[in-house]
């Protein structure tokens, strides 16, 4: 059974990177956030093992309207071949998310220390993404924060179809302003909640 606690707010870590407050808008449609009851917020970062060291390579906040609509346009082979690798890694995620629940560890950094499908550790990951759901201002411990590990994006890259792949390309580009040297850290699409 999936368990449903509500944080009090929203943490830091889900600020806009720029300016160090929550997000106020919706990255695609530009709506006001505060007007929606549920939206999703997902950052893509780099790591550098060596150093220990790591950078958000893009960020956004997106309404749920928006996230029903992008949905929609992922092709029915990528949907089936999606769900497909979801449930290979079902276990995995019931697993985290029944220890972090039955513990009520419900701080941020117990939800980031490993992969959500993959149980890695990402310590050790090269990228990952956190996504996290926000109800009434406050985030949703519940299936999400959920983390992606560069592991998981490259198996998820394997099963998409070549039009939702440039659908993703294409939704990149809106979130990174069409910036062309980020083609070198970002080798998949958007991991997250999509």
């Amino acid at each position: 059974m999936i368990r449903k606690f509500f944080s009090d707010g929203i943490p830091s870590f889900f600020n806009d990177y720029d300016t160090g407050a929550p997000f106020t808008r919706c990255t695609f449609c530009d709506g006001g956030l505060a007007t929606k009851s549920k939206y999703a917020i997902e950052k893509m970062i780099n790591q550098n093992i060596v150093l220990q060291s790591r950078e958000i390579v893009y960020e956004y906040a997106l309404c749920w309207d928006c996230a029903t609509t992008m949905g929609s346009e992922i092709s029915d082979d990528s949907k089936e071949a999606i769900q497909g690798l979801y449930n290979e890694h079902r276990e995995t995620v019931m697993r985290k998310l029944d220890y972090l629940h039955s513990t009520e560890k419900y701080s941020l950094e117990s939800w980031l220390e490993r992969c959500s499908l993959t149980g890695k550790e990402i310590r050790l990951c090269g990228e990952f993404s956190v996504s996290g759901i926000v109800e009434g201002g406050n985030l949703v411990y519940e299936q999400s924060p959920i983390v992606v590990s560069d592991e998981f994006m490259y198996k998820l890259q394997q099963v998409l179809s070549k039009e939702t792949k440039e659908g993703f390309d294409g939704l990149r580009d809106k979130i990174m302003d069409g910036s062309p040297s980020i083609e070198d850290l970002v080798f998949g699409p958007v991991p997250g909640l999509m």
